[in-house]
C-alpha cells in the first residue's frame, strides 16, 4: 500500500501555518506528521501516535521558546529521512521542505513563505526586543542560512505558495515558480454579526515585523479602543507605549476569540502578512478590515468594500484609514461573501485537484 507523510515545522502554538497542516493532516488521513516540537496540549485534536518529533522534545518537551533553536532546525530537517514514503506533503514555514525524500516518490510543499530568518531578517529584528547577542547570532548566520535555503528549495517536487506575494518571493530567492493555493479559513463557525461593541482588534503572534507597534500607538493617539490577542516577545514592549484604551488579553480560547470577533468594530492588520488568516475570519463575520496593502491581504480585502487599505506603515496612515472607517457604509453581508472564498472546501478542492494532477490518491499516496 502506497505511503504518506506530512511535515510541519512545529505544533506548539496554533497559528495560520498550524491550522493548515492539520487541514492537510485530515486531507490525508493515513498519514504519519513529523515535527520538531508537538504539544498535544493544544492540539487536542491530533491522534498524538501519528506524530513524530525530534529527539530534542524527549529531554526539554515541547517548549514555548522553539525560536531559541533557530542554528539546529537546517540541520534536522536538511536530514530528516523519509524516504520511506511515497508521498511526502511539506507545510513550511520555515524548514520543512528540506526533508528527505526517495527517489520516484514525489515530495509537495505548501509554502508559507521562504526562510524569514535568511530573506527579511532586518524586517524581523528592526524595532524588536531581541538582545544584542541574538541579533548578531541572527546576522552571522544570514549567509549560511540563505545558502541553505536556496539550496535545499530544489528538492521538493512540486511548490504550492499560500499567497500571489508568496509565490512572488519564491520566483526572488529560489528562481522557481509554484501554484497558488490560499489557506483554508473556518468561515462557517463564525456567525455573520451586526453587533459592534466599538473595539477594535487584532490576534497575532506579537512579533516586531508584525507592526503591531503601529496599532497601539494609533489607537493610543486617537483614543479609540484595541483590544490585542495573542501573545510573543514583542508584548511587555507594546504594554509600554500603550494608553489607556488599549487592552491586551494574551492568549484565548477559540471560543472566546470568535466573539471578540463578532462584537468588534474592525479588524486591523498594521504589517504586511504572509496571507492573513484572521482578517478574512473578520470578513465572515462581517467586519471590515483596516490593513496595510502589501503581501497577503491584497488578495483577500477589497478597498472600499470589505475593508480599507493604507499605503505606508507609519502611524499616520493607518491614524487616517481607522478614522476613513466611519465615512465608508460597509455591508455585512458584501464583506462575508467575500470571506466565503477562502473556505475549507475551497482549499480541499483545490488541494486535491493537484494532487490528482500528480498522480496521488489522498486516501494514501500515488496511484
Amino acid at each position: 500500500m502506497a505511503t504518506a507523510a506530512i511535515a510541519h515545522d512545529w505544533f506548539v502554538v496554533e497559528g495560520g501555518a498550524e491550522r493548515v497542516a492539520l487541514e492537510l493532516a485530515d486531507l490525508l488521513p493515513t498519514a504519519s506528521i513529523y515535527t520538531s516540537f508537538f504539544d498535544p496540549s493544544a492540539f487536542p485534536g491530533v491522534n498524538e501516535t501519528r506524530v513524530h518529533s525530534w529527539p530534542l522534545q524527549r529531554i526539554i518537551g515541547p517548549t514555548r521558546h522553539f525560536r531559541s533553536f533557530l542554528p539546529l532546525y537546517p540541520l534536522y530537517f536538511g536530514g530528516l529521512d523519509l524516504r520511506r514514503y511515497d508521498l511526502v506533503v511539506s507545510s513550511s514555514v520555515a524548514f520543512t521542505h528540506a526533508v528527505r525524500t526517495a527517489r520516484g516518490a514525489i515530495h509537495l510543499s505548501y509554502v508559507h513563505t521562504p526562510l524569514r530568518y535568511a530573506w527579511d531578517l532586518d524586517a524581523y529584528l528592526r524595532r524588536s526586543s531581541f538582545s544584542v547577542p541574538a541579533r548578531l547570532g541572527g546576522r552571522l548566520l544570514r549567509p549560511w542560512l540563505q545558502r541553505w535555503d536556496r539550496s535545499t528549495a530544489n528538492r521538493p517536487d512540486v511548490l504550492v505558495a499560500n499567497s500571489e506575494a508568496v509565490r512572488q518571493r519564491i520566483q526572488r530567492f529560489w528562481n522557481r515558480d509554484a501554484e497558488v493555493i490560499h489557506p483554508p479559513v473556518d468561515v462557517d463557525a463564525i456567525q455573520l454579526s451586526t453587533r459592534d461593541d466599538g473595539f477594535l482588534l487584532i490576534a497575532a503572534r506579537m512579533l516586531a515585523y508584525r507592526r503591531l507597534d503601529l496599532a497601539v500607538a494609533a489607537a493610543t493617539r486617537l483614543n479609540r479602543q484595541l483590544v490585542l490577542v495573542g501573545d510573543g516577545p514583542e508584548r511587555a514592549r507594546l504594554q509600554s507605549i500603550a494608553g489607556p484604551s488599549v487592552r491586551f488579553v494574551g492568549r484565548v480560547d477559540r471560543p472566546v476569540l470568535i466573539d471578540l470577533i463578532q462584537r468588534s468594530h474592525a479588524y486591523l492588520v498594521p504589517g504586511e502578512e504572509d496571507f492573513g488568516i484572521a482578517p478574512v475570519e473578520a470578513m465572515a463575520a462581517g467586519k471590515p478590515v483596516v490593513a496595510l496593502a502589501r503581501g497577503g491581504v491584497t488578495e483577500t480585502v477589497l478597498n472600499g468594500r470589505t475593508g480599507i487599505l493604507f499605503e505606508e506603515p507609519t502611524i499616520e496612515a493607518l491614524s487616517h484609514a481607522i478614522e476613513a472607517l466611519d465615512t465608508v457604509p460597509f455591508d455585512g453581508s458584501t464583506i462575508r461573501a467575500q470571506a466565503e472564498r477562502f473556505s475549507p472546501h475551497v482549499f480541499r478542492a483545490k488541494f486535491r485537484s493537484v494532487l490528482e494532477r500528480l498522480g496521488v490518491d489522498p486516501a494514501g499516496g500515488p496511484r
